[in-house]
């Protein structure tokens, strides 16, 4: 039997397609091009929390790509839609205001996160770049034991870090935040709305966002298809995917580029 091609992103798309968020976005209808039965159902949904700092992907995948990695400048892909790893950039932003995340989430300070991303967008929108958010979806059943373990770390992160802020040590409580801080859906959720806003295109997919961005990169652009994957995540290549974006530089313009042709 031929298989279902269940990951299609029409062009404009701006959907909620996971019961992660669905029950933020009660309203938002599963995505058109995706069946109902490969979604997993709500009750055993799991929110997907990363802790930052933790490697993502392969362990030393990257270091044995090294040889294939090469700059590349953002304006090469202007004109053409260009995927994000949603997360990626979430941990990013969350490292720089983990303490306020941590002890007054409903603080101004702890949206930073969100102006981080925007800043980053409106980057590559500069240079004529057009972005496509992918966000993760539910969690991997498989991965469950890895959740739990990591879950547990991040509380006891969290304890010490109060410890650490009550005696006065500010820089070790700081790196302790930033082990405990997680990426919730809620906070997924404002940035959406702040997407929505500014005519973003995004999508979130039914699990992770990996296998997600590596179905879009091969498709045409008519076809909702992206060029090419910003992230930091090295899955992306054991998915395939022909033209990962790692490592932004401080002005963003240059990206170390991975390109799977030039490996095979």
């Amino acid at each position: 039997a031929k298989p279902v091609t269940a990951l299609a992103l029409p062009p404009r798309a701006l959907s909620v397609i996971s019961p992660r968020l669905s029950r933020l976005c009660p309203a938002s209808p599963p995505h058109p091009q995706i069946p109902t039965q490969i979604l997993p159902e709500t009750s055993r949904s799991r929110p997907v929390y990363r802790r930052l700092g933790t490697p993502m992907g392969i362990p030393n995948l990257l270091r044995f790509m090294k040889p294939f990695i090469e700059p590349v400048h953002i304006k090469k892909y202007a004109g053409q839609r260009v995927g994000i790893d949603a997360y990626s950039w979430l941990h990013k932003g969350a490292y720089s205001c983990s303490m306020e995340l941590c002890m007054s989430p409903r603080s101004a300070g702890a949206r930073r996160y969100i102006s981080y991303f925007m800043h980053h967008v409106n980057l590559l929108r500069h240079h004529k770049v057009v972005p496509v958010v992918v966000f993760d979806g539910g969690s991997m059943p498989c991965k469950s034991a890895t959740d739990e373990d990591r879950h547990k770390k991040r509380e006891l992160s969290l304890v010490l870090g109060k410890e650490k802020l009550k005696q006065g040590n500010t820089a070790a409580a700081i790196d302790l935040f930033r082990k405990a801080v997680q990426i919730t859906p809620s906070m997924a959720y404002q940035l959406i709305q702040i997407l929505k806003t500014e005519n973003v295109e995004f999508v979130v997919a039914p699990y992770e966002a990996d296998a997600q961005l590596a179905y879009l990169a091969t498709l045409d652009a008519d076809q909702g298809g992206i060029a090419a994957v910003i992230t930091e995540d090295s899955d992306l290549i054991a998915y395939g995917c022909t033209a990962v974006r790692y490592s932004l530089c401080s002005s963003f313009f240059v990206l170390d580029s991975f390109i799977l042709s030039n490996a095979f």
